[in-house]
């Protein structure tokens, strides 16, 4: 009988520059960063927690944990939620990149450094080669430790504490904006519901910037999210064919949607690209096949009350009534929420040249 060479699974993502790792099967969800409530005489590096569903998360900062300056937290950071010994912990981290599988050969003890003075347990237990990347795999007992369990058991009530109220010292981070803190505050809010029978069903929507305006694209045709470096050009295409980008050996067309969406052009290239399922037109019918669209910024992802979905006005439902599902308010702004096989199935969208 064949040796199955062992494997392990990781998560990996982002802390500002530096890439980590941490193994997969700890890892129950990632959300984006809601606000968090402060709690007194917890470690420095926990600062804070929120309610996931019910459920009291302490939050681990890994700069502090790390030893490093704390840094303002932005709204495309993300919490990764972890579970050890059945309880729930989460980490900040800037974004979150890829679920991989990996020989545990590939994975390497990382280099040990004589010290005099006795040193804490290290945070980081491994280093693996991804692609050109060096990733820290990270201990996930000693990076959340157990001060946080305690945490857990605190009365719902705290986090969902006021904050504005706290001396501004212990307010969540003081450098955002108000707009910034009202998607925060949002985040937390529909973090903190307990989904339940009655209230039917919800619309899970990743929510996009593009040309400054907020739309929301079904999470259930959403791939995954990527950035955009550097795409091939397709010569004889359209304008709206921005290129082919390549990941893990796959070519992906990438579109830009601003001219259907009646959007000004970009005065620069966009960061971010959306990996979406979609039924696209190919001579006389309709194909399904992942396509890359051109973002300025992966939002939030959230889910909608099938009540809070309004129709579109009578002026845009003429021009866009296939194409757009209706609207919805978030935060302070309001989303438009796009039905993306409508929209790339447009007759004028589809290229007949033979180069």
């Amino acid at each position: 009988m064949m040796n199955v060479a062992p494997t392990r699974t990781l998560l990996i993502f982002d802390l500002d520059e530096v890439r980590f790792g941490v193994d997969a099967t700890l890892v129950r969800e990632s959300v984006w960063l809601p606000k968090l409530t402060p709690v007194e005489e917890a470690p420095p590096y926990i600062v804070g927690i929120f309610s996931l569903r019910g459920q009291i998360i302490p939050v681990t900062d890994l700069n502090l944990r790390f030893g490093h300056p704390a840094r303002p937290y932005r709204l495309s950071d993300q919490i990764v939620v972890l579970e050890l010994d059945q309880c729930l912990m989460g980490l900040i981290v800037s974004e979150v990149r890829e679920v991989i599988e990996l020989s545990a050969e590939a994975i390497q003890a990382p280099p040990k450094f004589v010290v005099d003075a006795p040193v804490d347990p290290p945070l980081v237990e491994a280093q693996v080669r991804v692609g050109d990347d060096i990733v820290m795999l990270l201990d996930a007992r000693q990076v959340t430790l157990l001060d946080a369990r305690q945490l857990m058991h605190l009365p719902q009530e705290l986090a969902e504490t006021d904050t504005e109220q706290l001396s501004p010292a212990h307010h969540f981070c003081p450098q955002a904006t108000p707009e910034q803190h009202s998607v925060f505050r949002a985040r937390a809010k529909a973090l903190m519901e307990v989904a339940t029978d009655e209230e039917g069903v919800r619309l899970a929507l990743a929510v996009v910037v593009l040309g400054g305006q907020y739309f929301g694209i079904e999470l259930d045709a959403v791939q995954e999210f990527r950035d955009i470096v550097r795409p091939c050009p397709i010569p004889c295409c359209p304008p709206h064919i921005l290129g082919a980008m390549s990941l893990r050996g796959n070519l992906f067309t990438l579109l830009d949607l601003r001219a259907a969406l009646n959007l000004p052009r970009a005065t620069q290239s966009s960061d971010k690209a959306v990996i979406v399922r979609a039924s696209i037109r190919l001579g006389t019918g309709l194909v399904e096949q992942a396509v890359g669209v051109a973002v300025d910024q992966v939002h939030d992802v959230i889910y909608l009350r099938e009540e809070e979905l309004q129709a579109l006005p009578p002026a845009l439902r003429e021009q866009h009534a296939a194409e757009v599902k209706g609207t919805a308010p978030y935060a302070d702004k309001m989303i438009t929420v796009l039905n993306l096989s409508a929209l790339l199935a447009r007759e004028e969208w589809i290229v007949n040249e033979i180069v």
